[in-house]
This record gives structure tokens, C-alpha cells and sequence, in this order.
């Protein structure tokens, strides 16, 4: 039963937030084939979102980015970017792509990179992040720092897919995560579920009780 109780207790979900959302910034891979299952979760994600009247956000490069802006004009949506002015992106940059910044409604343009860190989270109300690389750990650090300064009216962090899973699983539990961090999140799989935390402001836990409910069956075995 102790045991039982402390299993429980990590289990953490997106507490409700009264922000009004209609803006919703997608993070990810930048370097994502367009046959890759992020590319095309990202692309359903916004797809369904844009549908539901929702503005997508993005950084305006290829791979994730590209799939969110495809995705949202597929379902008739409204796309804006925010990216670094062209005469002044360092080397190793990936946040540029032609085709996104040629389908878009509005671009927002930075003079370097941490404004254009700093412009993405403030134009976002809600983020869903996708498996990517330290670009998209830039952005997962700032928007959860600023989701808790904002508690009560935080911009909601949504991790998409088995993997995100198993990454925010292992950051939350190794580092000095305190309570009200852990509820400035949920973990999704599929694109209705990230349409319904949006709608609903707030989480369920369902795929963080899922993992529980495993360790719990593999420790009675």
C-alpha cells in the first residue's frame, strides 16, 4: 500500500488554466523527413487544430515547423512564424525554409536568437513539442519556466508520442522538478488528444497512469 501511494503520487498532469487559447506554437525536429511519424503527427496536430479555429505558431524552418504549417493549411487554418532576420542567422542555423515562409499569414522577424526565443513564447498560448533536438530543448526550458510564473493563467505544455514520454518521464523524475512544475504538462498520443487538453484547458494523466499502472504490474510479477 506504501508502495501504491508513492507511485501515485508521480503521477502529474496539466492543472487548468484559465488563458483564453488561440494560439498554439508547435516545437520539433527541424531535420524531420516528411515520411517520418513526427512530420506527420505534426502535420495531423495542426491540421485538426486549424480546423478548430485555432492559429498555428512556428519557428518557420523545415522538418516539424513545415509540417505544422502544411498541416494547418490543409485544414484552412491561419499560420505565423517568428524567425531570425536573414542577414544576421548564425551558421548552423536551421530555422529557415522557403516553403513555410511562403505559405504563411504573418512573419514576425528577430534580430537573434534569443528574441526569437523569447518572440515564439509570447505569441504561443498553448505549446505542443514534438521529438526534436536542442533548438526544440531551448524552447521547452523557457516556455516551462514561464507556464510557471503564469500559474493560473499558464500557457499549457503538451508533449506529443511515446518517446517525448520516455524523455519528460526521466527529466521530471532526475532533476529537482517542485510540485507546481510538475503541473504545467500532459503527454499525449494522438492529435484529438492534444485538440481536447486545449479545449479543456487542463489534463487528464491518462498516458502517465497508463506507465504507472505497468510498473505497478511488472513490480507483482
Amino acid at each position: 500500500m506504501v508502495l501504491l501511494k508513492t507511485i501515485l503520487k508521480k503521477s502529474n498532469m496539466l492543472a487548468k488554466t484559465n488563458k483564453v487559447i488561440k494560439k498554439v506554437a508547435i516545437f520539433g525536429d527541424a531535420e524531420a523527413k516528411r515520411n517520418s511519424q513526427h512530420f506527420i503527427d505534426a502535420f495531423n496536430t495542426a491540421k485538426i487544430l486549424a480546423q478548430n479555429g485555432y492559429t498555428i505558431v512556428n519557428g518557420g524552418g523545415g522538418g516539424v515547423m513545415l509540417a505544422a504549417t502544411l498541416g494547418a493549411k490543409a485544414g484552412n487554418g491561419r499560420v505565423e512564424i517568428v524567425v531570425l532576420d536573414p542577414k544576421k542567422k548564425p551558421a548552423n542555423f536551421e530555422g529557415y525554409n522557403k516553403e513555410n515562409h511562403d505559405l504563411v499569414d504573418k512573419i514576425y522577424s528577430t534580430p537573434n536568437y534569443p528574441e526569437r526565443l523569447n518572440k515564439l513564447i509570447e505569441v504561443g498560448e498553448a505549446f505542443v513539442i514534438f521529438n526534436g533536438g536542442v533548438g526544440t530543448l531551448s524552447e521547452i526550458g523557457l516556455s516551462w519556466q514561464m507556464a510557471k510564473f503564469d500559474f493560473g493563467h499558464h500557457e499549457p505544455l503538451i508533449f506529443f508520442g511515446e518517446q517525448m514520454s520516455s524523455v519528460i518521464e526521466e527529466l521530471v523524475g532526475s532533476l529537482k522538478y517542485d510540485a507546481l512544475e510538475k503541473k504545467l504538462y500532459e503527454i499525449v498520443l494522438t492529435p484529438e488528444d492534444v485538440l481536447k487538453t486545449i479545449q479543456k484547458r487542463k489534463g487528464n494523466g491518462a498516458v502517465e497512469k497508463k506507465g504507472l499502472i505497468g510498473k505497478l504490474i511488472d513490480f507483482f510479477k
